[in-house]
């Protein structure tokens, strides 16, 4: 028996060392970073961040890759499709991999098999707001008005079937309210269409409109979330309103499938000092976001958990989108 048992510890032995040298040299060249979304807006803002960080604790730098498109699919196909060496990755928001299954038909991978997860970054504060020319103060208000004005009662998301669309949409739906969808390739977009009247209302991250909340060119309705939001002390949550609905929004990092574990293991450590860092930590408060540190496992539970919460609403609203 000493001879098997000899192996066994030397075969551990030289897979612990093969795991120690692939922590101790990663990251020997520059990684990519692919943001499925366009520059400017807050997973880009926080990408770049994480990136700075990262590019001054390891001396290599964090390439970051606007691949906008098709609610986040075309940036989360081209991490999917790189070669799975642990220098390329993606930080797309909890849509992309928790519904977009449940509402597109061809999706252009599989969550659980073409993905590696390494971990959350953020949660994120979304508030539902309206164009200061819209007379309303509430949800409720805001659906009234709806019926009344159906010509020009629309609200803005960042993607048909992305989470915004899903929590308007039963919003408008449980409320009685006539708004229709206009979907808008990211957050920047929304938030003009928002400033300029093209939309009636908008559900975004606080951090990019907390200047036009101050300046009242924008009214927020109400926080989705199960509490209030510090910045905004007087403003309800959808709860309150009687709106049974508070899901929770936030990005996560992803790697190719096959991509190694050690690099993978050592790529969530770096992740997450670098979202513990004072700066990263000054735009995460900044952009609306809330740290959210998990470990891998406990982070693709809740990923599946979200998944299967979303597909009965998706199926509920009959969206089956091409």
């Amino acid at each position: 028996m000493r001879k098997p048992t000899a192996a066994l510890l030397a075969s551990a032995c030289l897979a612990f060392c093969h795991l120690a040298a692939a922590q101790a040299t990663f990251p020997a060249r520059p990684v990519k970073m692919i943001v499925p979304y366009p520059a400017g807006g807050g997973g880009d803002i926080l990408a770049r961040a994480i990136a700075e960080v990262f590019g001054r604790t390891t001396g290599q730098p964090m390439i970051i890759e606007n691949r906008a498109g098709a609610s986040g699919m075309v940036g989360a196909a081209a991490c999917k499709n790189a070669q799975p060496d642990g220098y390329t990755y993606c930080l797309p928001v909890s849509d992309v991999m928790a519904i977009n299954p449940h509402v597109f038909k061809n999706v252009p991978y599989n969550v659980d098999k073409d993905f590696t997860i390494v971990g959350p970054v953020a949660t994120v504060v979304l508030a539902f707001l309206a164009n200061s020319g819209v007379p309303v103060s509430s949800l409720k208000e805001l659906a009234a008005w709806s019926q009344a004005n159906k010509d020009k009662a629309n609200f803005a998301t960042w993607g048909v079937g992305s989470a915004a669309h899903l929590a308007m949409t039963q919003m408008n739906k449980s409320l009685g309210g006539s708004l229709t969808n206009v979907p808008y390739p990211g957050v920047p977009q929304m938030l003009q269409a928002s400033l300029t009247s093209d939309a009636s209302a908008t559900l975004l991250f606080y951090g990019p409109v907390a200047n036009y909340i101050n300046s009242g060119k924008l009214k927020p309705l109400a926080i989705l979330g199960n509490q209030r939001y510090p910045a905004l002390p007087n403003v309800p949550t959808v709860a309150e309103q009687g709106f049974d609905f508070t899901p929770t929004v936030y990005y996560g990092v992803y790697a190719p499938a096959g991509t190694p574990t050690a690099i993978v293991s050592r790529m969530h450590q770096l992740i997450v000092s670098a979202a513990a860092d004072p700066e990263v930590l000054k735009t995460m408060n900044a952009q609306g976001f809330t740290p959210l540190v998990e470990s891998p496992q406990a982070f693709a539970e809740r990923v599946a958990k979200d998944r299967a919460t979303w597909g009965p609403i998706a199926k509920s609203l009959n969206l089956s989108l091409e």
